[in-house]
């Protein structure tokens, strides 16, 4: 019963609403005169004049912005990997290791503060702020990286019987603390909701943490570090399924990053490649990340 009336008040709320609508047809709403609001009467502004406590710039993802407001503040999610200075993903036979699955090498940026800078007329503007980037690189060998060698290397992994191991997980993960450098055209200065926007600019990174993790698919053994010739260099034991060590892995400290974003409304799509290297000179591969993705919540 209460069902019912609750349908028969919403079908009255709407007859009265479109009657409203219907007899101020032809009025002129002068609520709202910027933004997407501009133009002939639509749908929307006459709903809005009919309804007398109706604030459109209330209403979610729609309210009137006064200033320039960039694209920077929000939670990315994308794609990770690394290059050659060719451009290329077919990495030099001397570092098998660095193989990886692209597909399931994601970066997860969570950029918290934002400051932006009108340069002219709130459609042209400059914007920072700050980010903590985690980026995720799996690998599709079964090789193991030292953290404590004068250059970066690594072995295979061989059980007792003299098997290579495969491993479930096999990844380094690298977190950043970020600042960008942006300017930004768009073309709506009033409200995201209905404005395209493309950016471009830098982002400076300092790395705040790395490590390596392996997921085995036995515990409680041991296990031998194997060069490619089949020399066993070292042996270790593992407790539990997981193992995780934290380390630099001659990952150089800074990083600078070319970066863009564009994108419609809310939708905004993002690209970066880096200006410098992955590893530090002449102590790792020269290698170039590059991440694109998409912002899932801006603000």
């Amino acid at each position: 019963m209460k069902t019912i009336l609750k349908v028969t008040m919403l079908f009255l709320l709407l007859f009265l609403v479109s009657s409203n609508i219907n007899a101020q047809e032809k009025k002129k709403c002068p609520l709202h005169k910027r933004g997407w609001h501009t133009g002939d009467s639509t749908q929307m502004k006459e709903f809005s004049c009919s309804m007398e406590n109706f604030n459109m710039d209330e209403f979610p993802f729609c309210k009137n912005r006064k200033k320039f407001n960039g694209h920077w503040a929000g939670v990315d999610l994308g794609i990770s990997g690394y290059v050659t200075p060719d451009f290329d993903m077919n990495f030099n036979p001397g570092y098998p290791y660095m193989n990886m699955n692209t597909a399931r090498s994601l970066t997860v940026n969570l950029n918290p503060f934002e400051l932006n800078v009108n340069l002219y007329k709130n459609k042209i503007g400059f914007t920072t702020g700050l980010g903590l980037q985690v980026s995720n690189y799996y690998f599709t060998n079964n090789y193991v990286m030292l953290k404590d060698s004068a250059t970066l290397v690594a072995y295979k992994v061989q059980d007792t019987q003299g098997n290579f191991v495969d491993m479930k997980v096999n990844k380094m993960v690298v977190s950043y603390l970020n600042l960008p450098l942006f300017f930004e055209f768009q073309t709506n200065p009033y409200r995201h909701i209905n404005s395209f926007h493309v950016t471009l600019g830098v982002i400076a990174g300092v790395r705040i943490g790395s490590y390596t993790k392996q997921v085995y698919n036995n515990k409680e053994e041991s296990y031998y570090l194997v060069d490619d010739n089949g020399n066993k260099v070292a042996t270790f034991d593992i407790d539990h399924y997981t193992a995780r060590d934290r380390g630099a892995y001659h990952l150089s400290p800074f990083k600078l990053d070319a970066s863009f974003r564009i994108g419609w409304s809310h939708l905004n799509l993002f690209g970066t490649y880096s200006l410098t290297q992955m590893f530090q000179k002449n102590q790792g591969p020269e290698l170039y990340p590059f991440t694109v993705g998409i912002t899932l919540l801006g603000w």
